[in-house]
């Protein structure tokens, strides 16, 4: 009878009827209550039904009696993931690690310290264990700590078993993108297009190298689509350089404007609206953008003292910033032409 009860169970979950499964696995737990394979199914089929806290206690129930139960702790672990509760989630992943000793286990292990920025830990475990699957997670890790060297050679290791992973082909992409090698980028361009369903990460990733070979409508596009689908600040950012570039200054002001409004302590995106502004010759309105700890925006508002006649405040102001960037042409050019017009040359 159990066994029927079971069998009709599984055929009902197969199909999807999940509400109805739990009803025969109820009967069947009637005829055992000690089994803890019973329990997980109810466990998974009140997860799939979205009933957490269903799902929850009856993996605690399994857990008081079998605190190495695999299929549970995996369990929690993805309720904890779906949560955003990753140090939590982390903490179970451990767990089950330190039982099975497997690969994938501490795979699950470095994307859950990734996505928490524990970047350091992550290198922690190199002398323990070493797969090609695990090359992505240091390389991902390498590239957030700026070591791009090392994110680029373990990132191609990843591609070298796993040629055209579209994840392992957008992190090299972006790994060339910020160290400027962005005919490199050009080169991945083919192989990212092939994905029919993109998300937004190479929506945006691809609309910049558009930028880069000044083919503008179609950036503009990628970063538009991109949009739809997250609005990510920088994405409004992206958007907004285009338009800039395109000439389109209310249209520019308006996504620079959306993309502070998102990340408000952003000093890129201050500094790009208050170059707008100066733009139009608004120097107040560039002024009130320019935060005081931002290099470029400092030389910026010197340059803005200069052009409204300020000339002895924006020779201080040089002055002190060439001490900071000895070399900076643009701080050297607009010190020559103060001295020139204040007679020193």
């Amino acid at each position: 009878m159990i066994k029927d009860l079971i069998k009709e169970g599984f055929i009902l979950k197969e199909q999807g009827y999940y509400k109805k499964a739990i009803e025969f696995f109820y009967k069947a737990i009637e005829q055992d209550n000690t089994s803890l394979e019973l329990l997980i199914e109810i466990a998974e089929l009140y997860y799939l039904i979205h009933n957490e806290e269903k799902a929850l206690g009856y993996i605690e129930k399994i857990l008081d009696k079998n605190p190495t139960h695999i299929k549970s702790l995996e369990l929690l672990k993805q309720i904890f993931i779906d949560k955003s509760a990753y140090s939590e989630a982390e903490q179970t992943a451990k767990n089950i690690y330190c039982i099975t000793h497997k690969s994938k286990d501490l795979l699950e292990i470095f994307k859950l310290l990734n996505k928490q920025c524990k970047y350091d830990e992550i290198f922690e475990y190199k002398s323990i264990e070493y797969s090609d699957k695990m090359s992505y997670e240091y390389a991902y890790a390498y590239f957030n700590k700026q070591d791009y060297a090392n994110a680029e050679q373990e990132i191609l290791k990843y591609l070298n078993t796993y040629q055209n992973d579209h994840k392992g082909l957008l992190l090299l992409g972006k790994i060339y993108y910020t160290q400027n090698k962005k005919e490199k980028c050009v080169e991945l361009l083919d192989q990212l297009n092939k994905e029919e369903n993109k998300d937004s990460e190479t929506l945006n990733f691809i609309g910049l190298i558009k930028t880069f070979q000044n083919k503008l409508k179609e950036a503009e596009s990628y970063f538009l689509e991109a949009i739809k689908k997250n609005k990510e600040s920088s994405y409004y950012y992206n958007l907004a350089n285009v338009y800039l570039k395109e000439g389109e200054l209310e249209i520019a002001k308006r996504y620079y404007n959306l993309a502070i409004s998102l990340a408000p302590k952003n000093h890129n995106y201050h500094f790009a609206l208050a170059n707008l502004y100066y733009l139009q010759k608004h120097y107040k309105k560039a002024l009130e953008e320019l935060t005081e700890d931002f290099i470029e925006g400092n030389i910026l508002k010197s340059i803005i003292l200069y052009e409204t006649g300020y000339l002895a405040l924006a020779k201080q102001e040089l002055t002190r910033l060439s001490k900071i960037q000895p070399d900076n042409e643009i701080i050297k050019e607009y010190q020559e032409k103060i001295n020139m017009e204040l007679g020193f040359i």
